[in-house]
């Protein structure tokens, strides 16, 4: 049996979405070693960052093998509990989705469940919530934070440089996107440019923070200009607006959630301590944020920033060995 299925999944969540965005999706599945469709395993499910392939399967550089790969050597030698790797395609025509239900864009959290729907009918899964995790790397890891605090799904979260304490993330990189909105001519000529790549860094960054202001908004008719915390002309300040992005801020959301994550049987939050684009700095108000509200968790400062991090993975997946580890006679039985 191969190691990696790919399905094309029809979404009914996603028909019809605000954007026009295909409501048919693909969802990576790749299977541990020793699935015989028989035996039944665990699930994680996998979240790229904003603008990633939606994929584990290629490689992320010129060198070394796949993170796909990677895992599963991991798993092969048992660093990491074997375990279904699932990839789902949450991407959206501004590039991201942030894995949530958005006014703009769409019931992305709700099609997230329908893809654990569509696995635990598939394949071989334990289709109970303690032996699933939701994880990711940046937007990913965002979207695995609050997978975990809303959703029951999930019994487990690995959170990689995630999106959180948004004024570190967030408002540090409004000048640069300004600068790039105002050198493209404004926020419609730089839409205009998604399809005409390669894009290099400010686009990707600019198109980033469009994005966020989309997925925030509350109301369906929000234009990509009216989304943005300032105006993109002016630079003027708008509160309202920076409140709204704030109310789906990690940092901000842990209060009313504290008590779901507390019962995650393992919350993993890592980030690197020279993160490009300040996530060092909200993962550490997060991190502390945790700690006063007595939410046991895993958290871990690597060296490197931003990108070419996927060494991290095994090791913050490895900790599901403490959630997944069967009673003693104990078999994932059919």
């Amino acid at each position: 049996m191969s190691d990696l299925v790919v399905l094309e999944h029809e979404s009914t969540c996603l028909r019809g979405n605000p954007l026009g965005d295909p409501s048919r999706r693909r969802i990576e599945v790749h299977l541990p070693p020793g699935y015989d469709g028989v035996r039944r395993f665990p699930v994680v499910y996998w979240l790229p960052g904003f603008g990633a392939n939606p994929s584990l399967a290629g490689k992320a550089l010129a060198f070394g093998a796949s993170v796909a790969d990677r895992l599963h050597e991991a798993m092969t030698d048992g660093r990491v509990p074997p375990a279904l790797l699932v990839v789902p395609d949450c991407t959206t025509a501004y590039g991201g989705s942030q894995y949530i239900d958005s006014a703009v864009f769409g019931p992305y959290a709700g099609f997230l469940a329908e893809v654990v729907a569509e696995v635990d009918r598939r394949f071989a899964t334990r289709p109970e919530p303690a032996w699933r995790a939701v994880g990711g790397k940046s937007s990913g890891g965002y979207g695995a934070l609050v997978a975990g605090m809303t959703s029951d799904l999930f019994g487990a979260v690995v959170a990689c440089s995630p999106d959180a304490g948004f004024e570190h993330s967030y408002l540090p990189l409004l000048p640069r996107t300004l600068d790039t909105v105002r050198a493209a001519g404004g926020v419609d000529a730089l839409l205009a440019r998604r399809d005409s790549g390669p894009h290099d860094v400010p686009f990707m960054v600019a198109m980033s923070i469009i994005a966020m202001g989309m997925c925030y908004a509350d109301d369906p008719r929000t234009t990509a200009s009216d989304a943005l915390p300032c105006d993109p002309v002016t630079g003027l300040f708008r509160d309202e607006v920076w409140q709204r992005w704030l109310t789906h801020d990690p940092v901000r959301m842990l209060p009313a959630y504290a008590d779901r994550l507390a019962g995650l049987g393992l919350l993993h939050l890592s980030v690197g301590e020279r993160d490009e684009y300040g996530m060092h700095w909200g993962a550490r108000a997060l991190h502390a944020a945790l700690d006063a509200h007595r939410v046991p968790h895993l958290y871990r400062e690597h060296e490197g920033g931003h990108a070419g991090i996927e060494y991290v993975y095994a090791e913050a997946l490895a900790g599901l060995w403490k959630v997944w580890r069967e009673p003693e006679g104990d078999a994932c039985a059919a």
